[in-house]
Order: C-alpha cells, then structure tokens, then sequence
C-alpha cells in the first residue's frame, strides 16, 4: 500500500541529518583534512573577508577589485563546497 502525499507532507523534517557511516571516514587522511586542514582554510577565508570588508576600508588601505573579487570567489568556494557537503549529508 502506497501512503498518502497529505500524509507524507506532514511529517517532521529532523533536526540532524543522519551521517553515513563510510570507511573512509575512520582513515587519517581524512580525519586531518576534517580536522585541521578545512578548518584552517575557513578561518583564513573568514579573516580574508573580515579584511576585505571591515578593516581594510577602516584604516583607509581598501583592497583593489582585483583582489577583492579574488577573495569573493575563495569564500564563494570554500562555503558553497561546504554548504553542498551539508545538503548531502557528507560533512
């Protein structure tokens, strides 16, 4: 017996999404990449941004276009890539 689309639809979406238990999840690549090496790629992304946008106009050293757009694109990256592991239930 198929259940009823009204039925389906009213049901809770979870809190967490469940992770899945892969092998490579247990190796030491990846627990150093998960561990230090992303980490540290978003907090210098999220010190770049700081820069770009609050200290450099502040002390009045603004980065050029060039620069700036470089550094969009790095935070477009690094979190857009971060954003999709979370829809997939990856990271």
């Amino acid at each position: 017996m198929t259940e009823d689309p009204a039925e389906m639809a009213a049901r809770p979406i979870p809190a967490t999404i469940p992770m899945p238990d892969h092998p490579v999840r247990q190796t030491a690549w990846f627990q150093a990449y998960v561990r230090l090496a992303r980490p540290t790629a978003e907090w210098v992304t999220a010190g770049g941004l700081l820069y770009a946008f609050v200290v450099g106009p502040t002390i009045e050293r603004p980065l050029a276009e060039g620069y700036l757009v470089q550094v969009l694109l790095f935070a477009g990256g690094i979190f857009g890539i971060r954003a999709f592991e979370k829809v997939k239930g990856v990271a």
